[in-house]
């Protein structure tokens, strides 16, 4: 059967026949860690930088103030444990481990698809390299997305420990990893991958015995852990009564979500059913078929919770893919590895030339996305620094009412600076932080953010000439009626 043209079917043989020295062999390691510092490397040239939430959970703050905010969010007792240590010795450690852990995630997926036998080591390749270069998930500059960093790589890990070895000890160790992945909630949907995977590898033991055996009962065991770890939740780390809606599904978000899954199970229908007939499924159906129904697991959860949502007459399904996605980035923490799936899949249903085009244009562009947008957050990084001395030129000649900022393309994927983001550049600048408005304070004045500098100007020089447009509150409130 070629393996271009056949239903793809994982291995039932003993997947532990591999020796742990090859398991890695064919990995493309230049490539992929070329890409991967041309994407994401951006992150480490300014490691000590905080963005966004890390604003409010770390500057200045002790670790039982972030984790009394994850216990009042229903996160679980570990959940991070590891960023604390990490942050113990640096702001760079957590950024340095955060840039590993994604990098882990991919090495633990090319053993994972040497499992399945009809994936070639050349398709496992561009489906690792893509896995590891898709313009998604850039939240991760933030040291706040550090917890779901580590979940994304210990779910991963978990999964592959799951079906590299069919021995009991690894097993236990496998689901304890897994569970510990949960912390970051969306995880428990995607349990449903490693649950068929472990299923379809021991298929045969599991459909010939007439008896319950001990594979029966390990499928059941991972069946539940989700309904464990809801349940443990419910009665040891509920969320506080402020976070009692965060996160829950609604009628509405659950109604978006169930669409694409849908249309997704429909497609993976008419596989299996053509599997059934004993009619071959040409490899590059399979994974494009099998990719968007893993991107739609991925996305089911935010969906659902209505974390995405239709905006300015667009539907949600196009707001996960906006360039200006400020940091809604972080809910497509699970998407890599369906849409590396679905673009390898479309390759392989497409011509010879136009197959090697086609990769090669969505890789290239891809890490150009990333290049730009990862630009974006080290500008950013020495935006702040750059605003904060420009705040120190107020002190004392103004009162500042409110304050606009016109610089977003400084800002990574365009993302607005918070009310407690304000508050830190005017703390360190030494001047009071509370912005009531002109409304609140017509003696005051309205403080406007620009810069005349050219972004890739900004880019080489790292100078961006900030400086303030000040507008007398009586004028504003004049202009306002």
């Amino acid at each position: 059967m070629s393996s271009s043209k056949s239903w793809v079917q994982p291995e039932t043989a003993d997947p532990t026949g591999v020796k742990p020295e090859r398991m890695l062999a064919g990995f493309p390691w230049v490539s992929a860690i070329v890409l991967y510092t041309l994407s994401w490397g951006w992150s480490l040239l300014r490691p000590n930088t905080f963005y966004w939430d890390d604003w409010s959970f770390f500057w200045r703050k002790p670790f039982t103030s972030y984790a009394g905010t994850l216990h009042s969010m229903g996160c679980p007792p570990w959940a991070g444990l590891l960023e604390f240590a990490f942050l113990n010795l640096g702001v760079w450690a957590a950024t340095l481990a955060t840039f590993f852990y994604y990098f882990g995630a991919g090495v633990n997926l090319f053993i994972l698809l040497k499992s399945i036998s009809s994936i070639t080591i050349k398709s496992n390749r561009l489906i690792v390299i893509l896995f590891l270069s898709a313009p998604v998930t850039h939240a991760r500059f933030s040291i706040t997305e550090s917890d779901d960093a580590s979940s994304y790589f210990l779910f991963f890990l978990g999964w592959l420990l799951l079906v590299r070895d069919k021995s009991s000890k690894c097993f236990f160790l496998a689901i304890t990893i897994l569970f510990l992945s949960f912390k970051t909630h969306s995880v428990l949907f995607f349990l449903l991958l490693p649950l068929l995977h472990f299923a379809w590898l021991n298929k045969e033991d599991l459909l010939k015995s007439k008896k319950v055996t001990c594979r029966h009962l390990q499928v059941v065991v991972i069946a539940v852990m989700p309904f464990a770890y809801i349940l443990l939740r419910a009665l040891f780390w509920a969320p506080t009564a402020g976070f009692q809606d965060y996160q829950k599904p609604t009628a509405a978000g659950t109604v978006t979500a169930l669409r694409p899954v849908l249309l997704g199970l429909l497609g993976l229908s008419i596989i299996g059913f053509r599997h059934i007939k004993n009619k071959r499924t040409h490899l590059g159906w399979v994974l494009l078929v099998v990719g968007f129904s893993i991107t739609t697991l991925a996305l089911f959860p935010y969906f659902a919770g209505e974390f995405y949502v239709g905006y300015a007459g667009r539907p949600a399904y196009v707001t996960v893919f906006e360039f200006r996605a400020d940091w809604r980035s972080r809910y497509q923490l699970l998407m890599p590895l369906g849409l590396a799936l679905s673009v390898v899949g479309l390759n392989e249903l497409l011509k010879h030339r136009l197959k090697n085009l086609f990769f090669g244009f969505v890789l290239v562009l891809s890490v150009a996305l990333n290049m730009f947008w990862g630009s974006q957050y080290f500008l950013m990084s020495h935006k702040q620094e750059q605003l904060v001395e420009l705040f120190k030129t107020t002190k004392g000649e103004l009162t500042i009412a409110s304050v606009e900022d016109q610089t977003m393309r400084f800002n990574g994927r365009e993302s607005k600076f918070r009310g407690y983001e304000w508050a830190g550049f005017m703390t360190l600048a030494g001047i009071p932080t509370d912005r009531p408005g002109c409304d609140a304070l017509p003696a005051g004045s309205a403080l406007t953010l620009k810069s005349d500098v050219p972004y890739l100007k900004a880019l080489v020089t790292r100078d961006l000439d900030l400086y303030f447009e000040v507008e007398p509150c009586s004028e504003v409130l004049a202009k306002d009626g």
